[in-house]
C-alpha cells in the first residue's frame, strides 16, 4: 500500500511525493549515490551509474536497494505494490537489458534523464521476476515516474511486457491498473469543493447539513481505489503554493489524507500496515525531503555537486524522536 502524487507550484516548480505504506519494517534512510558508482545487478553484472541520485533505501549485502528517488537530471521514480497484477518474464532475454523488478528503479535513476528517454530505452529492457532478498518473496511492483517538465507516467507489466502509460492526473496507488483507476474516477463526478444548493422536493426544501456537502461521497477508506480518488481530489483542489516552501507544505497536507497510522490497518498475519515514511522531491533542484513515521519533522538532502562527485554512497541518519518546540 502506497500513494504517490505530483504537484506543480504557482512559480512552476515541479514536485513528486509518496507515502511508503508497508507491513514489514523497511528501515529506509536517505541515501545519495554518486556518478560512476558501481553496483552489481542480478543478470547484468557490474554497472556504473551515469547520473547521481538521492532517495530512500537501505543496504542489502554489498549493494543498496531503493524504493524511490530523484536523480541529478530531475527524474523521480517510486515503486508501489501491484498485487495480483504484476507479470514478469521468468528468464533473461538475449540482447536485452535484463533487470529484476527490484533493480529497475535503481537502474532508471542511475541511467535515465527524462520521461522521453525512458519511453525509448524501455524497449531495450526486460523485467525478470526474482525473489526479493529482504522479503523472500517475488515483489509485485509498478512504478510512477515524473521529471522536470511535469510529465508523469506509470510503468506497468502487461502480459510480461513493460509498458509506459501517460498519467494525466499525476496520482498512483496500488492495484488495479492505471486505466482502471482513471475509469473509476467517473463514479465521482459529483465531488466538488463548494457546497450543494438547497433543493425542493414536492414543495419540501432539503438543505445541506453544513459546510462540506460538496464532498459527500468522497471515499475515506484505505483501499487502493479509495486512496486514488481521495488523493486525486485533494491534489486537484488544494492550494498549490506560490513557492517551494508553500508547495511542500501543501504536499504534506495532501499526504496527510492518505497517511495510515499504526494500528488501524492490520494484515492477515497480524502485522501493522502503516505509513513508514513520506518523501517529497523538488525535481528542479533535485532536493529530497524525508519524513519518518515517528516524528513530524522533515529532513532534506540537496543533491549537490559534492554529493554527485563523491567516491562512495552517503547514508544520512535521521532522528526518530518526536520533537516539540517550546515557546516558554
Amino acid at each position: 500500500m502506497c500513494t504517490s502524487i505530483t504537484l506543480q507550484s504557482e512559480d512552476k516548480l515541479n514536485f513528486f511525493a509518496r507515502t511508503m505504506d508497508f507491513g514489514f519494517e523497511l528501515n529506509g534512510l536517505p541515501i545519495a549515490i554518486p556518478r560512476h558508482y558501481a553496483s552489481t545487478f542480478h543478470f547484468e553484472g557490474t554497472l556504473k551509474t551515469t547520473y547521481a541520485f538521492v532517495g530512500t533505501g537501505q543496504k542489502i549485502g554489498n549493494d543498496y536497494m531503493f524504493a524511490d528517488g530523484v536523480n541529478e537530471k530531475g527524474l523521480a521514480i517510486a515503486e508501489l505494490y501491484y498485487l495480483n497484477e504484476a507479470s514478469y518474464q521468468t528468464s533473461p532475454v538475449e540482447g536485452k537489458i535484463n533487470l529484476t523488478q527490484d533493480e529497475f528503479l535503481t537502474w532508471v535513476l542511475g541511467h535515465v534523464a527524462s520521461i522521453d528517454e525512458l519511453k525509448e530505452v524501455i524497449k531495450q529492457v526486460e523485467m525478470i521476476g526474482v525473489s526479493n532478498p529482504l522479503l523472500s518473496v517475488m515483489t509485485p511492483l509498478h512504478f510512477i515516474v515524473s521529471d522536470r517538465t511535469g510529465k508523469c507516467v506509470v510503468v506497468e507489466t502487461n502480459n510480461e511486457t513493460l509498458t509506459v502509460k501517460d498519467n494525466p492526473v499525476g496520482v498512483m496507488t496500488n492495484s488495479p491498473t492505471l486505466e482502471w483507476h482513471l475509469t473509476n474516477l467517473n463514479n465521482y463526478l459529483s465531488i466538488q469543493p463548494t457546497n450543494y444548493a438547497s433543493k425542493e422536493l414536492d414543495g419540501y426544501t432539503i438543505k445541506p447539513f453544513g459546510q462540506g456537502s460538496g464532498t459527500y461521497g468522497l471515499p475515506g477508506g484505505l483501499t487502493s481505489p479509495e486512496r486514488f480518488v481521495r488523493a486525486t481530489y485533494m491534489k486537484t483542489y488544494a492550494e498549490k503554493g506560490k513557492n517551494e516552501s508553500q508547495a511542500l507544505n501543501s504536499i504534506f497536507h495532501i499526504l496527510n489524507t492518505v497517511t495510515i497510522p499504526k494500528g488501524v490497518n492490520i494484515k492477515d498475519d497480524g502485522h501493522n500496515d502503516y505509513t513508514q515514511y513520506r518523501a517529497a522531491f523538488n525535481l528542479n533542484s533535485a532536493t529530497y525531503y524525508f519524513n519518518p513515521y515517528y516524528t513530524q519533522e522533515v529532513f532534506s538532502v540537496e543533491l549537490t555537486e559534492d554529493l554527485c562527485s563523491k567516491d562512495d554512497a552517503t547514508v544520512f541518519s535521521v532522528s526518530q524522536d518526536f520533537s516539540v518546540t517550546k515557546l516558554n
